[in-house]
């Protein structure tokens, strides 16, 4: 089987001498050692002024907008093609969430409908759709304008270049994930960069319980603190981001190439000025039917795909937000499927997966013609799955 992902781990030996400090030390959290080198190391190669660590990316997007105490029920405009806990992270603040569309190329959050939607509103909050930098300067514009906060979902993002700068340099602050599907893996692990020095000094109390030396809690907060043995693993995998980076453009790079000449097939557009970490690989096909034929042979040949992102104005916990439609967030979603996408992934497995395509794209474009002339039945799955393995 191929999966969607698979992590890229150290080699044990390197990991286990960092793990005979912990045990030499006995500090196994408590932003001990590992934990505050961590930070230092991500607030360089980032460029944010500061840089603080959390047991997993939802604490640290959940404490961030808390940091921002903003009033209960306050509106927070936010794409709903994005991972639910974007959306989770409003609710558990007692904030109200505004979904927005998405723009249909480069599948971020519209400056357009958020400008629409952005008076009165207490905080955008964007993300970085698979590493794709969102549009920052406008946001902020836009955000600035109304006299908004301005938060980004940069769960996909460590390594994400926009216009010369790191994702990290942005907004009031940006929320990373370290968990074990990104390059840089911690194996469950978040991290806050800010050049707000208040929404830190809060961050530090709210992480950590809501006191800091005096066990005298200035603020309502929660256990989140990454422990020791977590972060040792996070310097290892983050010292060599620029490497992981590279080989997954390489593949990349193979898919467009083995994919450019399947009629319909497309991908997000990242601007020639900026970099994706292409955390996840989407293609999107020109309408569902192909999607679904491509889906079913590449599950039949056991390559693993995901429909992602499902819309979250759509799903059942969200319903009552949910007051409109999202024409293109709905578009993209009946279109997209994600490629399975890690380094160690090899080039004749990525030619295979495009074979694979672009047997059942050609068996789709054969049944909606058939079904314009004739009473023909669509080509099912299994006649997908058969022509790929005769191929």
């Amino acid at each position: 089987m191929i999966p969607i992902t698979r992590p890229a781990l150290p080699p044990l030996t390197e990991y286990v001498a960092l793990l005979e400090r912990v045990w030499s030390s006995r500090m196994l959290s408590n932003f001990a050692e590992y934990a505050s080198a961590l930070e230092a190391l991500a607030a360089d190669y980032l460029g944010a002024n500061c840089v603080l660590t959390v047991s997993s990316g939802d604490v640290a997007l959940i404490l961030s907008l808390r940091a921002l105490q903003l009033p209960p029920k306050s509106r927070v405009l936010v794409p709903s093609f994005t991972f639910n806990s974007t959306v989770n992270a409003i609710l558990w603040n007692d904030l109200t969430p505004v979904f927005v569309d998405i723009d249909p190329e480069n599948l971020n959050i519209d400056p357009a409908d958020v400008a629409r939607r952005v008076e009165g509103v207490g905080a955008v909050l964007a993300t970085h759709v698979f590493g794709n930098p969102a549009p920052v300067g406008e946001l902020a514009r836009l955000a600035g304008g109304v006299g908004a906060r301005l938060v980004f979902d940069a769960a996909h993002g460590y390594g994400s270049i926009r216009q010369g700068k790191h994702v990290g340099q942005f907004g009031d602050a940006e929320v990373f994930s370290l968990s074990g599907t990104k390059p840089v893996t911690s194996a469950e692990g978040g991290l806050l960069a800010t050049s707000n020095a208040e929404l830190a000094d809060r961050f530090r109390y709210l992480r950590a319980y809501g006191f800091q030396h005096d066990y005298n809690s200035r603020y309502i907060g929660l256990n989140g603190k990454l422990s020791e043995l977590h972060a040792a693993l996070g310097l290892l995998t983050m010292t060599r981001i620029e490497d992981a980076l590279a080989a997954r453009r390489l593949h990349v790079d193979h898919y467009m190439s083995c994919l450019a000449s399947v009629p319909g097939v497309t991908f997000q557009r990242v601007s020639a000025d900026d970099r994706s970490t292409y955390k996840d690989f989407a293609v999107l096909f020109a309408n569902g039917e192909q999607r679904y034929l491509a889906e079913a042979a590449l599950t039949a040949a056991q390559v693993q795909t995901k429909r992602y992102f499902r819309p979250c104005h759509q799903m059942e916990a969200y319903r009552q937000y949910s007051h409109r439609s999202l024409p293109v967030t709905e578009d993209v979603y009946r279109r997209i499927l994600c490629l399975p996408l890690y380094e160690d992934l090899e080039p004749d497995q990525v030619e295979s997966i495009c074979e694979i395509i672009q047997a059942a794209v050609g068996l789709a474009v054969i049944s909606e013609r058939g079904r314009s002339h004739t009473s023909r039945r669509p080509v099912t799955a299994g006649q997908v799955a058969a022509l790929s393995r005769r191929r």
